[in-house]
């Protein structure tokens, strides 16, 4: 039986909801009413998360007569905290993320869907890892507990496919970078193997000619779901409870603009590419290369993300998987949204 890595959520926890959610009521009070073409969006320009700097490089934003204000994070914590304090309204965040938080009692739903797939399992020549299970009694890098990545690595792949107790059977180095991922693995020779994701995964097939793509999870979803028309969820689109109740319209129109710009990503990928890589500072050999394996969309398959968030409960940083109607709120994506 998997080992549970229990969440520690203790009264200091508790007592900083409760506080941020009195800073949320007391700003949106203090929020105009009149203010309903105004929206602020959290995000960062990561590949899967880009989706709003393309729609206000487009102007699609304004189409619909909305002010954007599209904020950038760098972590995720910061993030969620100023949802929960009410400096957000929506944000492109983890799925593993709202649901956490949800159930420590913030009031946030998710809204659309942003991408899926794009983890890849590298490791390099010479280690004598071919499959999943050779990697029993080696070292794995990967990135900070509780993402997407993380929980994909330590559930479905060690457990379920290759029947590792992560706990016991590999030396897992977590929390780092995603630039250190790569060079722990290729440069320093620190780890054995390491999950990545795109377009780091991209890059670091460029960069090192050893590697060796033991797990591509992109590809392996696509062949185990054929009749599936996107990945398996990673990136969401949340609001807060307060915005959808207090701004149903100005939702509608974010997320029209919203659906504008993925459907601009699908049907005019060279143009699209040209942004996407001005926005996140790539090349556009590697934005063409990593998005073979993920993929944009605004439609929300509500089985496959609780497959996705599956993994997080089986490894207890979820208490369990939450009820469809208690996570999603899917009345305000445009009909026909890609």
């Amino acid at each position: 039986m998997i080992n549970r890595i229990k969440p520690i959520i203790g009264a200091g926890v508790l007592l900083a909801i409760a506080f941020y959610g009195c800073l949320h009521r007391a700003g949106s009070e203090l929020r105009n009413e009149n203010e309903s073409n105004h929206i602020r969006i959290g995000t960062n320009r990561a590949l899967g998360t880009v989706t709003p700097y393309v729609a206000r490089d487009l102007g699609l934003f304004e189409q619909q007569s909305l002010h954007a204000e599209v904020i950038d994070f760098n972590d995720v914590t910061t993030l969620m905290e100023s949802i929960a304090s009410g400096r957000l309204d929506v944000a492109l965040v983890g799925i593993s993320s709202p649901a956490i938080w949800q159930q420590r009692g913030l009031a946030v739903k998710i809204v659309a869907s942003a991408n899926g797939g794009g983890h890849v399992l590298l490791t390099r020549a010479g280690t004598g890892i071919h499959s999943l299970a050779d990697l029993r009694d080696h070292k794995v890098a990967t990135p900070k507990p509780g993402t997407v990545t993380d929980t994909l690595f330590r559930a479905h792949l060690l457990h379920d496919l290759a029947g590792l107790d992560p706990e016991h059977d590999v030396t897992i180095v977590p929390d780092m970078a995603a630039a250190d991922i790569t060079t722990v693995l290729f440069v320093s020779h620190e780890v054995d193997a390491a999950i990545s994701w795109e377009p780091f995964a991209s890059q670091a097939e460029a960069a090192y000619k050893d590697h060796v793509v033991l797990y591509d999870a992109a590809s392996e979803w696509r062949r185990l779901h054929p009749d599936q028309a996107h990945l398996y969820p990673v990136n969401v689109v949340v609001a807060s409870q307060s915005f959808i109740d207090r701004h149903p319209e100005t939702l509608r129109r974010f997320l029209a603009a919203y659906s504008q710009a993925v459907d601009y990503i699908n049907h005019r990928p060279v143009e699209a590419n040209t942004i996407i890589g001005r926005e996140t500072q790539l090349d556009e050999s590697v934005v063409v290369a990593a998005r073979k394996r993920i993929d944009y969309t605004a439609q929300v398959d509500v089985n496959a993300s609780l497959e996705t968030l599956g993994w997080a409960a089986q490894l207890g940083y979820l208490k369990e998987l939450p009820m469809p109607d208690a996570l999603f709120d899917l009345r305000f994506l445009p009909k026909g949204a890609e």
